[in-house]
């Protein structure tokens, strides 16, 4: 366990800098717009949905740099070490290969995104502060729901957080095979497994493959948003956000949360769920198996 904090602190240290980067620019480059800025597509100007929108604008926007530098990270991931030619200062420590793979997984594909979220959170709030006093000035800030909203942004973070880890898990086997495809053929790994797949399923006419694979991405879907019943729906085609409707999902949705929750850890007890992370499982072990190799 010794070597396994090691492992990560390493991490924190080589990418400390990069991390926090990519999630405090999208912030303050938010924050510099808000005075050319304006929100639209509402029937009443009111202080929570202004911050709510300001808000989950810049959640999205970090999110999604961060979960792409992620990927991005994570291909490359497996011959880092074999590149700069630290692996046998590694391999010299009292620790096995598998120690050396999984720390950086878990450091880059689960606790990266969910600092993301929380970091992400404190800056969307402070964005959504900034933007409602910049539209209402001072009166509109005296006039927000602090209570409603905040409860609810509670609720919507431990949400969004259960939902990160079992999408992640649930689009584990796509992730795990890219970085096991980059171990055994380097840099052209990644891309010829995508293309292979992709032909094989455009020459083939691999419907059964095409379905495994977007039964795994449904699953993902279902695991952020499963869609328990009892939240406000907003109608199809409005270009504007009703506030009765808005309102009743703000005080709703600590209630709503936890259901939807549960319906998406039941969705996890299922074929495609287990086996995606047999299939993970079995592209980790060939990830250690090169590294091995490579020793």
């Amino acid at each position: 366990m010794t070597l396994f904090n090691t492992l990560l602190l390493r991490e924190w240290i080589q990418y400390r800098r990069a991390w926090m980067c990519i999630i405090i620019i999208p912030v303050v480059l938010l924050l510099a717009l808000v005075p050319v800025s304006q929100v639209d597509g509402l029937d009443i100007v009111a202080p929570e949905p202004i911050a709510m929108i300001s808000a989950g604008l810049t959640l999205w926007l970090v999110l999604a740099v961060t979960l792409a530098s992620t990927i991005y990270q994570l291909i490359a991931l497996p011959r880092r070490d074999q590149q700069d030619r630290s692996i046998e200062f590694w391999k010299s420590l009292p620790g096995s290969d598998t120690q050396s793979l999984a720390a950086p997984l878990l450091a880059h594909a689960l606790l990266l995104p969910l600092a993301a979220l929380v970091l992400a959170t404190i800056g969307g709030a402070l964005v959504g502060v900034a933007m409602t006093y910049k539209e209402l000035g001072a009166d509109g800030l005296r006039q927000m729901q602090w209570a409603g909203v905040g409860l609810a942004t509670l609720w919507f973070v431990a949400r969004l957080a259960v939902g990160l880890v079992l999408a992640l898990l649930w689009l584990s086997p796509f992730v795990l095979a890219l970085m096991a495809a980059s171990a055994w053929l380097k840099r052209w790994g990644a891309p010829l497994l995508m293309f292979g797949v992709g032909g094989l399923i455009k020459l083939y006419d691999a419907q059964g493959l095409l379905q495994l694979l977007g039964a795994q991405v449904q699953g993902a879907k279902v695991a952020l948003v499963a869609g328990a019943p009892g939240l406000a729906t907003f109608p199809a085609g409005s270009k504007s956000l009703p506030m009765e409707e808005l309102y009743d999902a703000l005080y709703r949705f600590p209630t709503w949360a936890p259901q939807d929750m549960l319906l998406a850890v039941q969705a996890t007890w299922s074929a495609h769920f287990i086996g995606g992370l047999l299939v993970a499982v079995g592209c980790f072990a060939l990830m250690v198996w090169q590294r091995r190799r490579a020793g």
